[in-house]
Order: structure tokens, then C-alpha cells, then sequence
């Protein structure tokens, strides 16, 4: 069990399956291009150019809640989610995918898209949970590579990046998958993790984002690019 807390490219289709567990992705190669950012310093106090600094929500890891923390740390708290509403979003996607009310007798026993006893939600469940705040998810295509992306060719629209690692976990003998939330705060990038202690500034900004999310694809994992739906605001 883990420790308590203390957060061309194509769309996704609804029927596509990735699962999360935790643990953070242990490459070397990933925190070669991190640095600790405190929490605390300048966080929500007044800047020296009198400018409002934004504080950094980040939820801290429990069970195999992993997607539930990458969602609520993207979102910085703002409308966040709650386990029983991510439950609820699980249990109903088979009726959805079904098309319609569709009820089934093993889905008493069975939940698909999530496990009962830790969590542990598919990407299925995550890009319900952000439809339902007004974003849409994009897959971002790996054959692209990083030197193929442009914040700007989301128009202003992109919120965050959630990836999708591979992860071992109890003494390396069981594989697993972990959801991250990376996001922009205050013009910097930063690594949300809810395996770390606290957020980690990629100090360089996009040049050190693009060089972790190489290291993403480099050990099988995903990116999913998470924008404004058109028409949300």
C-alpha cells in the first residue's frame, strides 16, 4: 500500500485502453533535466514587481489514485474531483460505450474501467472526467517526436500534458502503469507528479519538457496533450 497524501496528432478514441497505477518513472534520464521547486517560497505572496504569484496544488499519493491526482494537480484544485465522482464516471462507461442504458449482471461483480479496492482508472475514465470539465484530450502521435511540437499550434487552448509511464513497483517484480500531470504555472513548466515530495520546475522550460517527454517515449509511454474543448469558455 502506498504512503498516505498529505496531484498529426489524433483524438482519443473512448474505446482505447491504458492503465494506471503508481510510481514514479524511475529513469535517471528524466531527473537529470529536473530541479526542486519549493512549494512554499513566493507562493501565493506578492512578487517584487507587484504581481500576484500563483500557488501550486499538488496532490501527494495514495493507493493507486494516480489518475485522480494527475487530474486534480493539471486542474490546480479548481473544480477538482473526487474519487466517488471518478468511481461514478467507471462504472457508468460501459453503458456509454454500449450506447445507451445498457445493463449488463457482471457488471455487479466487474468493474472495468476502474479497480474497486484502489483505484487504479484507465485512460478511458480520464478523458470522460475531462469532457466533463470542458476539456478534450489529443494523443500526441510519438512518430512526431518532440521536435514536431508547438505550444502555440493549440491557439492558446492547452491547459496541460498528462503522460502515461510505465512503473515497477514492490521490489521490482511487478509492473505497472503511473498518470503525471505536467503543467504551466506562473511561466514555468512544471513536473506534478504525485509520487514526488513536491512539484519539480523543469529549469530550462520547454527544452528540458520536450527532453522528458522524449524519455516518456523512450520507455513505451504516453503523451496525451489536454486542451479547452471548443466552445468551453
Amino acid at each position: 500500500m502506498r504512503r498516505s497524501s498529505s496531484t498529426r496528432e489524433q483524438k482519443v478514441h473512448p474505446s482505447a485502453g491504458m492503465k494506471g497505477n503508481s510510481v514514479l518513472v524511475r529513469a535517471k534520464s528524466l531527473r537529470e533535466h529536473l530541479q526542486v521547486a519549493d512549494e512554499e517560497e513566493g507562493v501565493g505572496n506578492t512578487s517584487t514587481n507587484g504581481s500576484v504569484v500563483r500557488k501550486i496544488y499538488h496532490e501527494r499519493q495514495r493507493l493507486q489514485l494516480c489518475l485522480l491526482h494527475a487530474l486534480n494537480n493539471l486542474l490546480q484544485g479548481e473544480n477538482a474531483f473526487s474519487r466517488k465522482e471518478l468511481d461514478g464516471i467507471a462504472d457508468n462507461l460501459p453503458m456509454m460505450i454500449a450506447g445507451g442504458d445498457k445493463w449488463h449482471p457482471l457488471s455487479m461483480i466487474f468493474k472495468w474501467h476502474r479497480n474497486s479496492f484502489t483505484g487504479d482508472y484507465d485512460v478511458n475514465v480520464l478523458i470522460a472526467a475531462l469532457g466533463s470539465r470542458g476539456k478534450e484530450v489529443i494523443w500526441y502521435d510519438r512518430r512526431k517526436g518532440m521536435n514536431g511540437w508547438n505550444v502555440e499550434e493549440y491557439g492558446g487552448r492547452l491547459t496541460g500534458i498528462i503522460v502515461n509511464v510505465l512503473s515497477r513497483k514492490f521490489l521490482n517484480m511487478w509492473k505497472g502503469r503511473h498518470w503525471v500531470a505536467l503543467r504551466e504555472i506562473n511561466g514555468q513548466w512544471y513536473n506534478l507528479d504525485s509520487d514526488l515530495e513536491s512539484p519539480r520546475v523543469f529549469e530550462h522550460g520547454e527544452e528540458d519538457l520536450k527532453k522528458y517527454l522524449e524519455a516518456v517515449f523512450a520507455q513505451t509511454g504516453e503523451v496525451l496533450i489536454i486542451v479547452e474543448a471548443n466552445g468551453a469558455r
